[in-house]
């Protein structure tokens, strides 16, 4: 392992001592080696040693970056590749996904919006990314719109595409539970807010711990008077748990909302990332 790593390193160096006789295909053939080899570091560091300058080396920088998970790196070397090279759309597509791992769902956009000349098939795949970034921030009109104007049986966004359809009607469905709504309910009847959020066994269990103590505050007050201190005690403990279920509830809808916009947004990313690598193949 030791010998190898010692190889690796001797042969990287002496790349980049040799770096000015290099041609900008064989550095395109020598990191893309790297890459299909799961040398990603290596690949990264062949490329931040190149002489070479131009669009076809930042786009492989971006590539580079991309594969490493270096995606901040891998959006900023997408984005200076020119209008006038034929690795343009691409690179804008990789941009764009890069930027939509980030949460940057405005810049995502912009970089597809810069695709305004491109063939059949990269316009497809542009309006089928557009619509996944539209549901990413739940614009739900938008993602129908552009989900009606792409060609979904495109062999490269097929799969996927039915996915995120799949996804779209899940998350308006799921969305429309408020934790608002949980309070009210549960102010009504302890634990009605959980079980409205889907926690059954949370709900029942608070709907009898609140209820017997109301029951048993209501017992002492009958029996003992307002005054007496078992009345006084058990009321206590009863809106502690009253007012505890109540935001108890609020809390849990707004805690499942955001653990499954989590999920759904790592499936739809998921969704137009897969597209790219198999209508790109390098």
């Amino acid at each position: 392992m030791r010998r190898a790593m010692v190889i690796m390193v001797a042969v990287l160096a002496a790349l980049a001592a040799q770096a000015q006789g290099r041609t900008v295909h064989d550095e395109f053939d020598f990191v893309m080696y790297l890459i299909g080899h799961t040398m990603r570091d290596d690949a990264v560091i062949a490329v931040e040693r190149t002489a070479l300058t131009g669009d076809s080396i930042d786009f492989l920088k971006g590539y580079a970056y991309y594969n490493a998970r270096r995606l901040d790196s891998a959006a900023a070397a997408f984005g200076r590749v020119g209008e006038g090279s034929p690795l343009f759309a691409e690179a804008m597509l990789f941009a764009s996904i890069s930027d939509a791992h980030l949460g940057r769902y405005g810049q995502a956009a912009d970089h597809l919006a810069h695709i305004t000349s491109a063939d059949a098939q990269t316009s497809n795949m542009v309006s089928y990314e557009l619509a996944g970034l539209r549901l990413l921030q739940r614009d739900y009109d938008a993602f129908d719109a552009l989900m009606a104007a792409t060609d979904t049986s495109d062999y490269r966004i097929a799969s996927e595409a039915a996915n995120l359809l799949q996804v779209r009607h899940t998350l308006a469905d799921r969305g429309r539970r408020s934790p608002w709504v949980a309070g009210t309910l549960s102010a009504l009847v302890p634990g009605l807010g959980k079980v409205y959020a889907g926690n059954l066994g949370e709900g029942l269990a608070a709907f009898l711990v609140t209820g017997s103590l109301m029951a048993v505050t209501a017992e002492n007050w009958i029996k003992e008077g307002p005054t007496n201190w078992k009345t006084i005690a058990a009321g206590v403990l009863s809106a502690v748990f009253y007012v505890g279920n109540i935001y108890g509830s609020v809390a849990t809808v707004k805690v499942n909302l955001h653990d499954f916009n989590q999920r759904n947004d790592v499936q739809i990313l998921y969704d137009i990332h897969i597209p790219l690598r198999t209508g790109y193949r390098r």
